[in-house]
């Protein structure tokens, strides 16, 4: 890798992410989640590779697997970053990546997951009307 193309710095990335909005975060985060899973998906058909490569080839592609995990080392520091800023801000991290079933919904006025069903066991249908 030459110099020019070097990425930003741990530190310069911390200071540069204080200055995107919350969307923003989520968003960076979301993307360095799918360039981690390309690059482990990468390093998997490279370790197949290796088994019709000559004693060369396979040398050269341990080499690339081994730059590939830096990368995504420091794509995974960079989401260490993007969560703390998140948390900084008094906001709540979800995981890139999670389904929606695994993140908790919040309890809004006491209501959690079951607040609906206990309104319903009544046996009034939830399309008959508001109920103050």
């Amino acid at each position: 890798m030459s110099a020019e193309s070097q990425p930003i710095s741990p530190i310069a990335y911390a200071e540069a992410i204080t200055e995107l909005p919350l969307e923003s975060l989520h968003a960076e985060a979301a993307k360095l989640h799918n360039d981690i899973n390309k690059l482990l998906e990468s390093n998997a058909a490279l370790e197949a590779e290796k088994a019709v490569e000559t004693e060369e080839g396979v040398k050269f592609l341990d080499e690339v697997i081994v730059e590939n995990e830096g990368v995504v080392k420091s794509k995974e520091e960079r989401i260490g970053l993007l969560k703390v800023e998140v948390e900084k801000r008094g906001q709540v991290w979800i995981e890139p990546g999670k389904k929606d079933e695994e993140v908790q919904a919040p309890v809004v006025n006491g209501a959690g997951h079951g607040a609906a069903e206990q309104e319903n066991a009544g046996g009034q249908d939830a399309d008959d009307g508001v109920y103050l």
